[in-house]
């Protein structure tokens, strides 16, 4: 399996990714195969929500950093992308894609490296309970390699059945007590984060 990935943000024309989201998805799988990778997923935003209305997120597989980063960049329906290149962690254990229907929400989290290591540990520990209790997967929790060495940017990304998932689910707004073994520990992490953002999605099959 691969264990590196790209998180790529990119913008198509006006309407384009909400009118036709097949043909910017089939894009990202022709860079992929070009460049000697395997597409992770593809998603566009909820319009109005986090995202720009021609925005939207590719999550690619590649063999190594460096044939990441010589990536072609995307054309035809896509006129703009920025790219972040990354490393799997405890999630996911391999590059096969999520097929899951719902709200997958990208949320980033400045993390000084030297905590790194607990913040990851208390996230590792925290999921099955989540994910047993709500209509939750974690998908993924990847490092980034494109931060100095005294700094960590780590991104997760989640799906959730809908976002009155994601509001229910969230430990300062007095989830169900079944979830006391997750949320404690989430609430110990954020003691630990120095900053975050959350971008939601809907997936492209």
């Amino acid at each position: 399996m691969f264990r590196i990935f790209e998180y790529c943000r990119y913008r198509t024309g006006p309407r384009v990714v909400q009118n036709d989201p097949p043909l910017v998805r089939a894009e990202f799988e022709r860079r992929a195969k070009l460049g000697g990778g395997r597409l992770f997923g593809c998603w566009r935003s909820l319009v109005g929500l986090g995202l720009a209305r021609d925005e939207g997120i590719a999550v690619t597989a590649w063999p190594d950093a460096a044939t990441a980063r010589a990536a072609p960049a995307p054309r035809g329906p896509v006129t703009s992308a920025d790219s972040h290149v990354m490393e799997a962690t405890v999630r996911p254990t391999d590059d096969t894609p999520p097929r899951y229907e719902g709200v997958y929400v990208f949320r980033w989290f400045d993390v000084p490296a030297a905590d790194w290591q607990p913040f990851c540990d208390l996230s590792d520990a925290a999921w099955p309970n989540m994910e047993e209790v709500f209509d939750v997967n974690i998908c993924a929790f990847w490092r980034s390699l494109d931060v100095t060495d005294l700094d960590s940017k780590t991104l997760l990304l989640t799906r959730y059945g809908d976002l009155s998932v994601w509001e229910a689910s969230r430990w300062w707004n007095n989830p169900v007590k079944e979830a006391d073994a997750a949320m404690s520990r989430f609430k110990s992490r954020t003691e630990l984060v120095t900053d975050s953002i959350a971008y939601p999605a809907l997936p492209i099959f």
